[in-house]
């Protein structure tokens, strides 16, 4: 069997989004031919954990290297804390004073005073620290197993800097995964143009030395084809993110008693809740029945940043904040929930993104209330036929889309375990697959390039 080594600093026991996508490949690849192995860090303490997925790997098949972390230089700074004067309510989590600013004041999420310290330090990311001993552990890991190909997934972006290392030492068939953009990407802070420019620089360096560059939208492919127009086309593959359909079996779980709204995820710069929650706010005040009746689930770390909304509104006895949790536990609650919440917000650049939650979304087969702008998102939705779309900034429009969906969930008239249309697109066995074919491909190649040299 054919050896393949990812390149991911997110792997269990740290959870989150960053983690699902190597996952999936991970569990499906076996059934193509290719066996996976992992480089990847210890575990952050700074991270969330979710220890649930350990086991897809033996521990053999997995090397985890050291990573100097800034986070733990910046907690020395404690005069630092004293110093965060901008949006200090977002930071402490007390509420705004005046709600009528709520949009101004949380049209986006802001960074915190740490992340924009971060940028300024850290080129291309906080994570850079990774790459001294990650080095080591790679080369020794591709001496003892001689991989077959070589995989390296960003966010962060150092992965690839690791990975471009191995490959100059190495030269083993290279697929550089990019699951956001890096130097065109609008939502990242850059504190300056110097900033940008060796990011830019830096992404250059990865996508020529790569022998395949992998998005996971067909936006993001363009924008690579359009800034590398000189490279040839088929060097930039596209394999969206998915579900894994085990994640998702039959009999459908019982909904909760109460209706349930669900939001799993983050909120982070233009992903703001504000518009939802002054949507849910006008929708209550005009119906006091269903303010005792609903109930909404924010499943996520980003409590500090959105309670002062929620307390502004006094939204206190409709939203939970749960906080992380484990995959397989978010999963349970979007399964049960009555409806689902998606915000992208309109910043430039949204139009170019899939949310990775997107696809687990659909699979749970429940109804979705789509803040999103005009993109391909916009367009998935429409395609699956189970979405509720609004415009991303008009609270009042999600108003009157929650007394829609609110009256045909009373009239038992809201549709619950529907398969949408366009479901089996993502399914991860078969976006693996499609995986397994790129790296075949990019073996043939090295072999007859091998071939000539002789």
């Amino acid at each position: 069997m054919k050896k393949v080594l990812f390149v991911s600093y997110y792997y269990p026991p740290m959870g989150g989004v960053g983690a699902q996508r190597v996952l999936r490949f991970i569990k499906y690849l076996p059934e193509f031919g290719w066996e996976p192995y992992v480089l990847t860090a210890e575990p952050s303490p700074y991270l969330p954990y979710d220890e649930a997925p350990m086991g897809i790997l033996q521990e053999e098949r997995v090397r985890r290297a050291e990573v100097l972390e800034p986070l733990n230089l910046l907690n020395r700074f404690s005069f630092l804390k004293k110093k965060n004067l901008s949006k200090k309510t977002v930071e402490q989590g007390q509420p705004v004073k005046n709600p009528k600013n709520l949009k101004e004041g949380f049209r986006e999420i802001p960074l915190s005073w740490k992340g924009k310290l971060r940028a300024w330090l850290f080129v291309p990311d906080d994570r850079i620290g990774w790459i001294p001993e990650g080095t080591r552990e790679g080369l020794g890991f591709v001496l003892k197993e001689k991989f077959d190909c070589l995989i390296s997934t960003s966010a962060p972006y150092t992965a690839h800097l690791l990975a471009w290392r191995i490959k100059k030492r190495t030269g083993i068939p290279w697929i550089a995964d990019f699951r956001d953009l890096w130097s065109t990407n609008t939502f990242i802070y850059f504190p300056t143009k110097f900033h940008k420019s060796l990011n830019s620089w830096l992404e250059k360096l990865v996508v020529q030395t790569a022998d395949y560059v992998m998005t996971c939208t067909p936006l993001f492919r363009e924008d690579f084809l359009l800034k590398y127009h000189g490279l040839p086309a088929d060097k930039f593959a596209m394999i969206t993110n998915g579900f894994d359909p085990a994640d998702f079996p039959l009999p459908h779980p019982d909904p909760y008693p109460r209706f349930t709204i669900s939001y799993v995820g983050d909120f982070y710069g233009p992903q703001t809740p504000v518009y939802f929650l002054l949507g849910l706010r006008a929708f209550l005040n005009k119906n006091s029945e269903a303010a005792e009746n609903i109930q909404v689930l924010f499943v996520g770390p980003f409590e500090n940043r959105v309670s002062p909304i929620v307390d502004s509104l006094d939204l206190g006895k409709t939203v939970r904040f749960l906080g992380f949790l484990p995959h397989e536990q978010s999963v349970a609650i979007m399964r049960r929930s009555h409806l689902l919440l998606l915000v992208l917000g309109s910043k430039a650049g949204g139009e170019k993104i899939y949310p990775a939650k997107v696809f687990e979304y659909l699979a749970a087969q429940k109804p979705i209330l789509a803040l999103v702008p005009d993109g391909i998102t916009k367009e998935l939705l429409k395609e699956s036929g189970v979405a509720f779309i609004v415009n991303p900034e008009n609270e009042d429009a999600v108003a009157i889309a929650l007394d829609k969906i609110y009256r045909a969930y009373k009239e038992n008239g809201l549709p619950l375990n529907v398969e949408p249309a366009n479901l089996q697109n993502f399914n991860a066995r078969e976006l693996t697959k499609n995986l397994a074919q790129l790296m075949d491909n990019i073996q043939r190649t090295a072999k007859s390039i091998e071939r000539s040299k002789r």
